[in-house]
């Protein structure tokens, strides 16, 4: 079984035996990320790792997705609206093909075999170019009856009144977001986590971004009453405990009522593997 993650920078392609990731080949996601090369780049890098024949393939992508139809309706970070992803890699490679929000499959992967695996309701929060967010009610992803649920990037946080499209938590909070907040585009993951504690700008975004996100995993609490919350994703990666700390005690300030502090935050047990074996588990 094939599980592929598209995300806002990278592409990685996976294939799994007994649970687990045997085989993964990594890609950064071509410049532009042009659909149509993307799409061709995808099904290339399939083939290197599946071979010829491939059955059943589960992909993760970043945006808000229509599972049955496997259109990807909006995917921010790769300015893609509308477009047939499912169809268009089932016609190419000849499989049955699953596609699902990248954050939501890797819930599923954290709840079947990861961080989640104890209990029955959780939410992930992944935490990258990008945030996203997966919810699981009871044993269930809940995609909710227009199907998006989980968008937690796209919430609003800020106090700015007037629409814009820098109110959202992750035009904020993402590296994405930290790059705009510093007026520094190139910056990466690893000159973020090099510059936390010790540059003040980067230090001062890192923790604004901590504390949006803490406030924001409370308000979903707070309305869900939920007792697992897992993070992921390559900021939460490479910021480490004291961002995640951060997180947990703003978090902790703002839930409702005192009964929610008991809800247990905790990081990826899988890694990047938890959006592909999420995703090729769905497409079993």
């Amino acid at each position: 079984m094939i599980g592929v993650d598209i995300g806002g920078t990278n592409l990685l392609v996976g294939r799994i035996e007994n649970n687990k990731v045997v085989e993964r080949a990594h890609e950064h996601v071509v410049d532009g990320c042009d659909f149509e090369e993307v799409v061709e780049q995808t099904c290339n890098l399939i083939k290197t790792v599946g071979g010829s024949k491939v059955d059943h393939l589960g992909i993760a992508v970043a945006g808000g997705v229509d599972c049955h139809s496997g259109l990807v309706l909006r995917a921010e970070n790769l300015n893609w609206d509308n477009v047939p992803l499912g169809p268009r890699i089932a016609e190419n490679l000849g499989c049955k093909v699953v596609i699902e929000n990248d954050v939501t499959a890797a819930a599923w992967g954290e709840f079947c075999f990861g961080s989640g695996k104890d209990v029955e309701s959780m939410f992930a929060v992944w935490v990258g170019t990008g945030i996203g967010g997966g919810l699981i009610l009871n044993s269930n992803i809940w995609r909710g009856p227009l199907g998006t649920a989980g968008e937690f990037g796209m919430g609003i946080s800020s106090s700015q009144m007037k629409a814009n499209p820098f109110r959202t938590l992750e035009s904020i909070a993402s590296r994405s977001g930290m790059q705009r907040v510093l007026s520094r585009a190139t910056l990466t993951t690893k000159e973020i986590a090099a510059g936390y504690r010790t540059d003040e700008d980067i230090t001062s975004a890192v923790d604004e971004s901590a504390r949006r996100i803490g406030t924001a995993i409370a308000n979903v609490v707070t309305l869900l009453s939920l007792n697992r919350v897992v993070l992921g994703g390559g900021m939460v990666e490479a910021l480490g405990d004291h961002y995640i700390e951060a997180i947990r005690n703003q978090f902790s300030d703002d839930v409702f009522p005192e009964h929610c502090k008991q809800c247990s935050i905790r990081t990826t047990t899988l890694g990047p593997d938890a959006g592909i074996l999420g995703a090729a588990s769905l497409a079993q």
